[in-house]
């Protein structure tokens, strides 16, 4: 056989093989990447002790927080607004399932650049199908909660914020005023008299959003702002088909993790 005729058989064998890899990891690349449940990501149900107060205390009437600076919020009841307007029991999520989280809908808003916000804790409790996520945020000095809010079922339909918030919110308290956002949407803004603390307070149809802090109050229409524009982009983060690339590199990744 000449020099040409094997050279010829060797590099038809090895594209066959080529693409019989290839063709393999199109397909283990194509298969749906599972998506972790909500409840995966909860830890076990607390004891009675933590939960929350029972609905007689929990109805009393919460004021905006007014935690002083350099201390983080008060953080003892976040799904009391707008969750629910019973108690419910707090469990904590780790922040290494926020990604996670984003995956299954949440927008879990950051505030890391601009205000150098880091993530503390993640807290979540449920009544009735509906549901907040509570992200509490500090810089050392100040801080942000962001409560955000959506029904568990698809038949249910979330009260109007305003209100919980009326029934929440000491009124005599605070000054309140609507405020117009960045992404064309209104909040409402209540500032503490007493103090630099202030919760803003704004709805979509799906989605409601309390944020409170003690930032300078000038800083509220910008950081409700982000947390809206936060909760647009996030439908990029759910489940999708990979592309062509993301395709073949998990693909390739599960055959070279069944030659280990």
């Amino acid at each position: 056989m000449s020099v040409g005729w094997i050279c010829a058989v060797f590099l038809t064998s090895l594209a066959t093989v080529l693409c019989l890899i290839v063709a393999t990891a199109w397909f283990l690349g194509g298969r749906a990447v599972p998506v972790p449940t909500l409840q995966s990501l909860l830890p076990p149900e607390p004891r009675a002790a933590d939960e929350l107060p029972t609905r007689e205390n929990a109805d009393s009437g919460t004021p905006v927080n007014t935690a002083a600076a350099g201390q983080q919020a008060p953080l003892e009841e976040p799904v009391i607004l707008p969750g629910a307007q019973g108690a419910a029991p707090i469990r904590e999520i780790s922040l290494d399932n926020l990604s996670q989280l984003k995956r299954l809908g949440w927008a879990v808003p950051y505030l890391e650049g601009g205000y150098n916000m880091r993530s503390e804790s993640l807290k979540t409790g449920s009544v009735d199908g509906v549901r907040t996520m509570q992200l509490n945020m500090s810089d050392g000095r100040n801080y942000v909660t962001v409560a955000e809010t959506r029904v568990e079922e698809e038949d249910l339909v979330l009260a109007p914020l305003s209100e919980k918030l009326m029934s929440r919110i000491d009124l005599a308290s605070v000054t309140s005023e609507r405020i117009l956002l960045s992404t064309g949407q209104e909040a409402l803004l209540f500032i503490d008299r007493g103090g630099a603390a202030w919760t803003t307070a704004v709805e979509t149809g799906s989605v409601q959003y309390v944020i409170s802090s003690d930032l300078p109050a000038a800083a509220a229409s910008e950081v409700t702002s982000w947390v809206m524009i936060t909760d647009r982009s996030r439908v990029q983060m759910l489940p999708t088909s990979p592309g062509t690339a993301d395709r073949l590199e998990r693909g390739f990744d599960e055959i070279i993790s069944w030659l280990r």
